[in-house]
């Protein structure tokens, strides 16, 4: 389950947060970690907060999805998401550099999702910044595409021409670069390649390059050393099951928009899919999760302006009866 955060809106609101500390007792001004334990930290939660933290039952295991290209910026970044950590705001199992997004404002302007893709050894120093920046005790992962247009201008014709051994080492040589570092040894990645052309728009990105799982599938067979998921076009259990059982090695399969869509469809993933038989863990019918999710409502309505919060409170549930 994850959530995507940009690094410098985590870095700005720490940094406004210590400095407001700061105006209201200057005399800590050379007690940088008593600072640093002691700002309020009440507004970073709406960036980390999780719930469950505080009040049962738990999210579960979540991966907290940053956003950069700076690495300074992304070991602050991480700093802060431990120091969250610290204050049982959050417990993120995974921290992970967003390598994927094709998106104008985050490749483009922003340099950063896919456009990394292209720059491997920037991504490693990333990645070795996010691991300094919680001191080893958070796994670094990252997610990203198959690779980028940059190497062929796109269109479906000349593409289904290119040369796929080529565009599948490149592919390697970015796992690889780094891995090097020796921090990543995990990746997310979705079958398709990143087209960053400003006239393509991000649902372009989901549905016009085609997808190859066959190289997310080489992977697997050719680094056993590390572990990959496997994202893109992927929209019941069915399919889901399909593609674990073509690929063995395969640690798992990342479903976005289509569970997001119609979550009640995987109501019973855990037992199609891992067997588990606790019966128990799975709500019985729709109301029951409405009723917990109520619960989860008031929590958060306790805790800031509860006419902003309703807003995203109900958006969020209402995709629970699609269908």
């Amino acid at each position: 389950r994850p959530r995507l955060v940009a690094a410098n809106a985590l870095t700005h609101e720490r940094k406004n947060s210590i400095d407001l500390y700061l105006q209201e007792n200057p005399q800590y001004a050379e007690d940088g970690e008593y600072v640093q334990a002691n700002y309020k930290s009440d507004y970073l939660g709406r960036f980390l907060g999780q719930s469950g933290i505080v009040v049962p039952p738990s999210e579960g295991a979540s991966v907290l999805q940053i956003g950069g290209s700076d690495p300074d910026q992304l070991y602050k970044a991480v700093q802060t998401v431990m120091e969250m950590t610290e204050r049982g705001h959050c417990d993120y199992t995974a921290i992970n550099l967003n390598c994927g997004c094709p998106s104008p404002k985050v490749a483009g302007k922003g340099c950063f999702g896919a456009a990394l893709m292209d720059d491997p050894k920037l991504v490693a120093q990333l990645t070795t910044a996010m691991n300094e920046g919680c001191q080893g005790r958070v796994p670094i992962t990252v997610k990203c595409r198959i690779g980028t247009d940059s190497h062929h201008a796109f269109n479906k014709a000349e593409y289904a021409r290119i040369d796929e051994d080529e565009e599948y080492k490149r592919l390697c040589k970015f796992v690889e670069t780094i891995a090097s570092a020796g921090v990543v040894t995990d990746f997310s990645v979705h079958a398709r390649i990143a087209v960053l052309q400003r006239s393509f728009s991000p649902a372009d990105n989901r549905k016009i390059p085609p997808l190859k799982y066959n190289y997310i599938q080489k992977l697997v067979q050719e680094y056993p050393e590390f572990t990959f998921s496997m994202n893109g076009g992927i929209e019941t259990i069915p399919q889901i099951q399909s593609e674990l059982e073509a690929s063995p090695g395969l640690k798992g399969v990342m479903v976005g928009r289509a569970w997001a869509a119609d979550p009640w469809s995987f109501g019973m993933a855990d037992e199609l899919l891992y067997n588990h038989q606790d019966t128990t863990a799975t709500p019985a019918n729709r109301f029951e999760i409405l009723k917990a999710y109520g619960k989860h409502a008031d929590y958060e309505e306790a805790k800031g302006n509860p006419v902003k919060i309703r807003r995203f409170i109900t958006k969020a549930i209402t995709s629970l009866f699609a269908g």
